[in-house]
């Protein structure tokens, strides 16, 4: 993966608070995230859920990458541990 690819990221997805939005919780290096996001950014696979985002950085340990939405303690920036089962998207 190399920064500004599109890729996704395994979530746990329930109601959202208005129609049109999903939350979501992400497992990052730091603990889990949650937000809000548009259902137009979840993925549904046979394999689980996925939310759309952008790498911005890679190293030995985590994807650095924006998430696509509203979340409560971050601005959307998430590491994500390597061994999470990130997908390319497309």
């Amino acid at each position: 993966m190399n920064p500004g690819e599109k890729v996704l990221v395994p979530t746990k997805v329930e109601a959202g608070a208005f129609p049109g939005e999903k939350l979501v919780t992400v497992d990052t290096k730091t603990g889990p995230v949650s937000g809000f996001t548009s259902n137009d950014y979840i993925i549904d696979t046979p394999d689980g859920k996925y939310i759309l985002a952008e790498v911005k950085r890679v190293s030995d340990v985590a994807l650095t990458v924006m998430l696509i939405g509203s979340f409560f303690t971050t601005t959307g920036l998430a590491e994500i541990p390597k061994d999470v089962r990130v997908r390319k998207a497309g």
